[in-house]
């Protein structure tokens, strides 16, 4: 019998009833089963493999003093059945009889040390008993005792060297067989998190925290669950968890950090992972996250020591390099030349640090002067990007249309937004290395505009609507009241980011698909585009290794075609909603500053303010690919720099089209 344990001899007919018994239970009939399993009883008061499993169907129903009656009884009669003393001690602790589940599993794993499910659930009651420090040495004894430690270790290290197909095989392998296995439950939702099925990956660990309420892993797995809900509170409480469960864990400290990071405390999250490094010091990727928030801070040379540190620490990591690359004017000696030559000319594993070095090393000879390599180098890094995670310009195309059909000037018109009360939102919308970053911080440097980051709750608006119904379609749909509900839901999820400010910034270039729900949602929201002329625009996309989205960028054929797209969207926002956005070109906010910067704040519906031309004075967090070049004075480097790359920037410019010479009608 499964989860039985030998007594005495029954009669056959007693097995029998009793695989019919878990039979009938299997296939959800639990009434019939309990009758079953009573009939025994009666015949066979002693009969333990009944007493334990009738005893677990009244715990799972809730029943918790008759499952500790039949499962204290199963105990008594087999004091070796280690399941039924796991069964007996789950329903004490149901019970809020936290010192009785204590002693019997403590004599459980006397009995059987090596039964790693009794552990666990030592350690859970000893943490719910305030013995946090003998709790976590009972999850140690778990972990130590798991029949599938190894494969656990072997997919976690598969998934540190980015091999996911194997990692995600090992997992599910494990689960195939024990289905409730935690550690196998957290990295199959850590998976999920970075696929971005993020539903998946919260179904995951809420099944693991049933499971395990008290381990730090699962903790950690739902900060980053809320963190890419863009759920600030709920992701800090849950990192404050995990790290109160494991306080000498540096993996704790690391995900309070990202969090902090995040939610823009950069200050304490600098502490976070300085914590996290005290604790665990061969770390790279963590001195990595805090040469980011580093430089969000503006503290250049801990963020180049750190950057340093963590190529030190892993000289294959090429985010390393790159991340000194990307300060824009670090100065790369011949040493590290040759090792980003190195670095760039190895196949790595993982697409993104072989990519990272190319981007790294192009960035490094283009200072040297050396274009036409540079280029190359730029080139190969975008081409493995690209084959790593392709964009399908015919589907963008194709939703394009889709919005523009559903969000017409009837549409937006004929059920006026209701104007939402509290703080006023400015979207700033456009594609990457547009100038976005630049206005962000002018905004930002006024006295009553709070500066944010690029927020994602726009972006998983759509995506919910796009489940429910079909985005755009879903619109059609919806009443006025639904809109408004969308609203106040935005503004309450942003609340963390704003700082009691009246005005903040919402800076998400992508935004600019999405300005018929955003007008929908939000009656005072301001609206602005942020535009630069698509040779330099897209060459600066071409350069850029971002961390994740854009991936539109990675192909010269595809940056044209999407910045077409992008102004054919704009051209039918201009015309659905007159005179509710603002076009902003990057080379007249460079050119005529003073002018330009009148008009934003004048759009906003904000006095002018003198320091909103010293930008560059103001000590805030920048967490963008622009966060040096915008803390220097406004000049005109970033004007006509295509030109050094102009041969090679044909395929672009085929694909760019007239573009060229339209984009600032």
């Amino acid at each position: 019998m499964r989860d039985s344990v030998r007594q005495k001899t029954y009669p056959s007919s007693v097995r029998q009833a009793f695989e019919e018994a878990e039979s009938l239970l299997r296939s959800r009939q639990a009434q019939p089963a309990i009758r079953k399993l009573q009939a025994i009883l009666e015949r066979h008061p002693d009969e333990v493999n009944s007493l334990r499993l009738l005893g677990s169907i009244r715990l799972a129903q809730g029943d918790t003093r008759a499952a500790v009656t039949h499962l204290s009884r199963a105990v008594e009669e087999a004091p070796g059945f280690a399941q039924a003393a796991v069964d007996l001690a789950r329903a004490y602790r149901q019970d809020s009889r936290l010192d009785d589940a204590v002693r019997c599993l403590q004599g459980c794993v006397a009995r059987t040390p090596g039964n790693s499910e009794a552990w666990q659930l030592l350690g859970d009651a000893l943490v719910e008993r305030g013995d946090v420090l003998a709790g976590r040495d009972a999850f140690r004894r778990a972990a130590a005792a798991d029949p599938h430690r190894r494969e656990i270790a072997a997919a976690l290290e598969a998934l540190r060297h980015g091999r996911r197909q194997a990692a995600e095989q090992a997992f599910r392998g494990i689960l195939r067989r024990q289905p409730d296995h935690v550690a196998a439950l957290v990295g199959l939702a850590n998976i999920a998190l970075d696929a971005n099925a993020v539903g998946d990956a919260e179904r995951l660990l809420r099944h693991a925290l049933k499971l395990a309420p008290n381990m730090d892993t699962v903790w950690r797995g739902l900060a980053r669950v809320h963190s890419e809900r863009a759920d600030y509170n709920r992701a800090e409480a849950a990192a404050e968890r995990a790290l109160a469960l494991a306080p000498e864990n540096a993996d704790c400290w690391t995900m309070l950090g990202t969090v902090q990071a995040w939610g823009l405390r950069p200050e304490r999250a600098r502490a976070s992972f300085e914590r996290a490094l005290e604790l665990k010091p061969d770390q790279p990727r963590v001195a990595l996250s805090l040469g980011h928030v580093l430089k969000t801070i503006g503290d250049r040379k801990a963020c180049e020591r750190a950057y340093r540190r963590a190529a030190a620490l892993d000289p294959a990591l090429g985010e390393a390099w790159w991340s000194l690359a990307d300060l824009k004017n670090y100065p790369f000696d011949d040493a590290e030349v040759e090792r980003l030559k190195t670095g760039a000319a190895t196949h790595h594993p993982d697409p993104a640090q072989r990519a990272a070095f190319h981007f790294a090393l192009g960035k490094a000879l283009e200072d040297r002067g050396d274009c036409e390599e540079a280029f190359a180098q730029y080139a190969d890094g975008n081409a493995v990007k690209h084959a790593a995670d392709p964009f399908d310009s015919a589907a963008l195309a194709e939703r394009c249309r889709r919005i523009e059909s559903v969000c017409t000037e009837a549409f937006l018109s004929e059920h006026p937004p209701e104007r939402q009360a509290g703080a006023t939102p400015i979207f700033i919308v456009g594609l990457p290395r547009s100038g976005s970053t630049l206005i962000e911080q002018i905004l930002a440097t006024h006295s009553a505009v709070q500066g944010t980051m690029e927020l994602p709750q726009i972006q998983n608006y759509t995506r919910e609507l796009d489940a429910k119904g079909g985005y755009p379609e879903v619109l059609a749909d919806m009443r006025r009241s639904d809109f408004a509900s969308l609203g106040k839901r935005y503004l309450a999820e942003t609340d963390p980011y704003r700082g009691g400010a009246n005005r903040f910034i919402d800076k998400m270039p992508n935004n600019f698909f999405h300005l018929g729900l955003i007008h929908r949602m939000l009656a005072g929201a301001v609206l602005i585009d942020s535009r630069r002329h698509p040779l330099d625009c897209c060459c600066s996309l071409f350069k850029q290794n971002f961390a994740r989205g854009q991936t539109f960028s990675y192909d010269l054929g595809v940056l044209g075609a999407y910045y077409r797209e992008y102004l054919a969207m704009m051209r039918h926002w201009e015309s659905v909603l007159p005179g509710r956005v603002l076009r902003v070109h990057y080379e007249s906010l460079v050119d005529d500053t003073e002018a330009q910067v009148r008009r934003l704040l004048d759009h906003c519906g904000l006095p002018f303010e003198e320091a909103c031309l010293r930008f560059h004075e103001t000590r805030r967090a920048v967490r963008t690919a622009s966060a040096e070049q915008v803390r220097q004075p406004i000049n005109r480097r970033g004007i006509g720099s295509w030109r050094r790359f102009s041969a090679q920037l044909e395929p672009l410019k085929v694909a760019l089209a007239d573009a060229v010479d339209r984009y600032a009608d």
